[in-house]
């Protein structure tokens, strides 16, 4: 190949490597793509240019590679040290703010918990339940009142301990997505316990031996509480006040920094269960030992989040925080005629998620609120077939609660909202691929319900209907998009799901993994503190003994698990929906041969001319 050849093909690519080599924020996956096109054009000019200017350029733009690879290694050596002297101390008063609003909130509620214990006798039974309490006084009686502290073994107490505080504080912390409201009623919430449980020992004249036992751990706990109180903040801070950012971008970056926030607190509750579970327990250990233990927890709290941040801020930083920046936002295309991987799938889906985020989520919305009152007013209870006997079932049924199908009518409710959801997210994306309008077709609908009914039957089968489920779901998809997009009859769709599925079953099944670990992850995080505030939050301001108030809270219940169920359906299908075409492509490489016919239209023309 002649050199002017060789240049003329290659220039857009070492001109894109000269602007990132010098642009302050790199791409890393870029940087590692253009590097390797670098170093084999720098090979390919060695070999056959060696002594033109080239090879000289191409020496030096991969020299600059080489320089930027070197340097970010030894960075990464200090890189432990650099998080928690440099930059977890310039987040910290980067969201002194959130920080600070998270410490009024929950002193504030502990003063409400104080008040209202001396208002009302029955209100620690209330907070912190009748056994406890029962418990309490009868240590109390017999001159031990905190041998709470001193059952069970240290390791297990260790370990039961972490969990719950790192569960609390997980939920603190997720809350804040849900516009920090979430976060502030969590707050407020361990804030009123802690101001009743301290009152109900001060009540009894117990003040100094129950202060000195509490806060000997509660000193790192409760501070971990109000900073993953911060946390939760901040992620919400990027919701509600995006700036000039949309607000998806500013809540990817108020996430970033919140989490690092997390990860900074984490090894404090850590701390904080170890010390309750081996030393709260020795009270008759001297009160001023106690003390000096208790001083030094604050010490750290206040020196590390407080003062070394202010410190630091004065004497300037090591390295200065450098934020992630953000490219504009971009309506990237979707390409239905390419062979893709399952992590691109992932992207389109989320992708076609985030444009039609208006409309998907009114329909969400709309058929949640329809299947809630639907079941609502046939006063259908709800399991799953496995359901009743070890929590980790339970769990899963809370979970999955959109699949409870124990009688007909909750079968024909689920079928009915189920379809409509899955029908609209496939119209949607088969629109996009043929460039057309979205057009309604009984016929469709029809088939796209008796597929539905197919997924709910296995679902009520039990065992081996779910487990079978569990694996092939994303076939079922795959099934309903085809005998969409191509107008088929079930039968003959089936055949062409089966081909398509058979042909490149790794890829089928890895993508169903990848989809069975978000969904479940999702539901998790989603189920867990939205059932805490079901039963934490609105019991508080409705009696149980009402007939109307539990059936307020029943019907909250009902609607919330629904929704958070039907969100992740447009995930799933239009995953399927892109991998379909992706299958389509690799098995009949329709559009490949159309592009090859078309370079050989384009040489013959240029032959002509």
């Amino acid at each position: 190949m002649k050199e002017t050849r060789f240049i003329a093909q290659n220039k857009e690519k070492w001109l894109e490597s000269e602007t990132l080599l010098t642009s302050p924020v790199k791409d890393p996956e870029k940087l590692s793509n253009l590097f390797t096109q670098v170093v084999d054009d720098l090979s390919y000019s060695r070999t056959y240019y060696q002594n033109r200017s080239v090879r000289v350029y191409l020496n030096k733009i991969a020299r600059e590679y080489f320089s930027i690879i070197y340097s970010n290694r030894k960075e990464k050596k200090n890189q432990f040290r650099l998080f928690w002297m440099d930059e977890l101390p310039q987040i910290i008063l980067f969201s002194k703010k959130q920080m600070l609003i998270s410490l009024i909130v929950f002193l504030l509620a502990a003063c409400i918990g104080v008040f209202s214990s001396m208002k009302d006798p029955q209100f620690a039974s209330t907070i912190l339940g009748e056994s406890y309490v029962s418990m309490t006084k009868e240590n109390i009686e017999k001159g031990d009142p905190m041998a709470v502290y001193k059952k069970g073994h240290q390791v297990d107490m260790f370990l039961g301990i972490t969990f719950n505080n790192l569960m609390v504080a997980f939920r603190t912390y997720v809350f804040g997505v849900f516009l920090a409201i979430g976060t502030l009623a969590i707050l407020l919430y361990n804030g009123i316990m802690v101001g009743c449980f301290q009152f109900f020992f001060i009540e009894r004249g117990l003040a100094a031996e129950s202060a000195l036992t509490i806060w000997l751990h509660g000193t790192l706990e409760i501070s971990s509480i109000i900073l993953a109180g911060g946390a939760g903040l901040t992620l919400g801070s990027g919701l509600i006040f995006p700036g000039t950012y949309s607000r998806l971008q500013a809540f990817q970056l108020s996430a970033m920094r919140s989490l690092k926030l997390m990860l900074g607190i984490t090894p404090i509750f850590v701390l904080a269960a170890i010390i309750e579970s081996f030393l709260t327990r020795y009270t008759e250990v001297p009160d001023i030992l106690r003390f000096f233990l208790i001083f030094l927890s604050a010490a750290f709290i206040i020196g590390y989040f407080v003062v070394y941040p202010w410190w630091k801020s004065k004497t300037g930083f090591e390295v200065p925080l450098v934020e992630v920046r953000l490219p504009p936002s971009l309506q990237e295309p979707t390409f239905f005629d390419r062979v893709k991987n399952n992590a691109d799938i992932m992207k389109d889906a989320l992708l076609f998620y985030k444009r039609h985020a208006n409309k998907l989520l009114s329909w969400l919305l709309v058929a949640s609120l329809a299947m809630t009152i639907a079941r609502f007013v046939f006063e259908v209870e709800f399991y799953i077939p496995f359901y009743e006997e070890d929590w980790w079932l339970k769990l899963l049924s809370d979970m999955y609660y959109g699949l409870r199908t124990p009688d007909l009518t909750s079968l024909v409710i689920n079928i009915a909202g189920t379809s409509l959801i899955l029908y609209r997210v496939m119209m949607i994306v088969d629109a996009e691929s043929k460039n057309a309008k979205t057009k309604f077709s009984v016929m469709a609908f029809g088939k796209t319900i008796v597929i539905t009914a197919a997924i709910f039957g296995m679902v009520y089968t039990g065992y081996w209907g779910i487990f079978f489920l569990v694996f092939c779901y994303i076939v079922f998809m795959l099934y309903g998009f085809t005998q969409l997009t191509e107008e088929k009859n079930l039968f003959s769709a089936f055949g062409e799901t089966w081909r398509l599925a058979a042909a490149n079953f790794g890829q089928v099944m890895g993508l169903q993994m990848i989809l069975l670990l978000i969904t479940f992850s999702f539901l998790l995080v989603l189920s867990a503190p939205l059932i805490y505030m079901y039963t934490s939050i609105l019991q508080w301001n409705f009696a149980d003994t009402d007939v109307w108030s539990k059936g307020i809270i029943h019907f909250i219940e009902l609607f919330i698990k629904t929704f958070a169920f039907n969100l992740i359906i447009p995930i799933l299908t239009a995953c399927a929906a892109y991998q379909y075409f992706s299958l389509k492509e690799t098995a009949d490489a329709e559009h490949l041969k159309k592009s090859i016919a078309l370079v050989g239209t384009r040489l013959s023309k240029n032959s002509k001319v």
